[in-house]
C-alpha cells in the first residue's frame, strides 16, 4: 500500500519549486528568445518582401527608361539620316544647277566663237573669191 507521510509533501514542494524556477530560468528566456528570433523573422520577411517590390519597381523604371532612349535614338538617327539625305539632296541639286550654267556658258560661248568662225569664214571667203576673180581676169 501507499504511505502517505511528510517526504512526499516535500517532494511535492520541492517539484514544484524546481517547475517555478525551471520555468523562470530556462523556459522563460527560451520562449522569450524564440518569440524575438519568431519577431525578428517576421521583419525580415516583411522587409525582404519591400525590398523585391522596389527592385520591381526600379527594374520597371529602368525598362521604361530603356524603351525611352532606344526610341530617341531611333528618332535621332532618322533626324540624322534625314538631314543627311537633305543637306546631299541640296549639294547634288547645287551641283547640277552650276553644271547646267557651265554647260550653257560653253554652249553661248561656242555659239559665239561659231559666229565669229562664220564672219571670219566669209571674210576669208570673199578674200579668196576676189582674189579668183582678179587672177581670172588677169589670165583672160
Amino acid at each position: 500500500m501507499i504511505n502517505l507521510d511528510f517526504t512526499l509533501f516535500l517532494q511535492v514542494i520541492n517539484f514544484l519549486l524546481i517547475l517555478i524556477i525551471g520555468k523562470k530560468l530556462i523556459y522563460d528566456p527560451v520562449i522569450g528568445t524564440i518569440e524575438r528570433r519568431d519577431s525578428r523573422i517576421k521583419e525580415l520577411q516583411k522587409s525582404a518582401a519591400e525590398m523585391l517590390k522596389e527592385v520591381e519597381r526600379l527594374k520597371s523604371e529602368y525598362e521604361e527608361k530603356m524603351l525611352n532612349v532606344k526610341k530617341e535614338i531611333s528618332e535621332y538617327q532618322n533626324k540624322i539620316r534625314q538631314e543627311a539625305i537633305n543637306e546631299a539632296t541640296e549639294k547634288v541639286s547645287k551641283v547640277k544647277s552650276e553644271l547646267d550654267k557651265k554647260v550653257e556658258d560653253a554652249r553661248k560661248q561656242i555659239e559665239i566663237e561659231k559666229e565669229k568662225a562664220k564672219v571670219e569664214l566669209e571674210a576669208e571667203a570673199k578674200k579668196l573669191s576676189e582674189m579668183i576673180l582678179d587672177k581670172i581676169i588677169k589670165v583672160a
